[in-house]
């Protein structure tokens, strides 16, 4: 059995080889480790490059981060771009007006955002996407995304809304369910409405969830929350899950 963390911050760890290797315990082979401003993306490349086997490099410049550093984005999406070729998927990018407050720094956001989604189909990668607050208006982009370029879409930690979630079964774009599963009814509703050829897991740790600690191979315990749900075997879910994520990439499954 093999399963995958599609969206973790694996650069945030100090000891990587121990959080992957207690993920392996819990059958976990595979990390999209995801970055989200300079930094990290030059951490999650050399990560990436040392451990080619389990880790797959996402390369992007988080929606909160763009508005706080509007000085250094040229410089940034720069040295994205020079890197590029390097990068398995382009995220974590989108939208989060949280942190865009006004309609300039939303502006700015979307901007910022289209570079990068116009770099991924120049490099013909999939994207990764964050979308707090503003879930219709980054789905949309998703959709525009695939429907200009092939490629596929991911909406991150997008469980808010049967609605929402219906759009992405009609229009072909992933969605990727994490450790919220667990315990919050609302939340294993809306995951019950994906697609199952949609369906991908992640942990978006180290994020605590309700104050629990949170590492890549917490993935298991969503998978085991989707077979139950779903009245599954795990087996069943994690072959189905990680299918769908070498598809999601667009490269055959080891």
């Amino acid at each position: 059995m093999i399963l995958v963390d599609t969206h973790c911050h694996l650069e945030t760890f100090a000891d990587i080889d121990s959080v992957l290797n207690q993920a392996k315990t819990c059958s976990v082979e595979h990390v999209v480790a995801v970055s989200q401003d300079p930094s990290s993306m030059r951490s999650v490349l050399d990560i990436g490059i040392e451990r080619p086997n389990s880790v797959w490099v996402g390369l992007g410049l988080h929606p909160a981060w763009v508005v706080q550093n509007e000085n250094s984005l040229d410089l940034a999406l720069d040295w994205m771009e020079r890197h590029s070729s390097r990068a398995d998927v382009i995220g974590e990018i989108g939208l989060d007006f949280k942190y865009a407050d006004d309609r300039r720094q939303q502006a700015l956001q979307r901007r910022v955002l289209e570079v990068q989604l116009d770099l991924a189909g120049k490099i013909r990668k999939p994207i990764n996407l964050h979308s707090r607050r503003s879930q219709r208006q980054t789905l949309q982009l998703a959709i525009d995304f695939k429907q200009r370029t092939g490629l596929n879409a991911q909406m991150h930690w997008f469980t808010e809304s049967k609605k929402l979630v219906r759009i992405c079964n009609d229009e072909g774009i992933f969605v990727s369910v994490g450790p919220t599963v667990l315990n919050d009814e609302t939340v294993q509703q809306v995951a019950l409405e994906i697609d199952r050829s949609l369906l991908l897991l992640e942990t978006d740790s180290p994020v605590p969830i309700d104050g629990i600690e949170n590492f890549p191979g917490c993935v298991r315990q969503v998978a085991q929350t989707m077979a139950k749900l779903s009245g599954s075997e795990l087996e069943d879910v994690a072959a189905q899950t990680t299918g769908n994520f070498f598809r999601f990439l667009g490269v055959d499954q080891p």
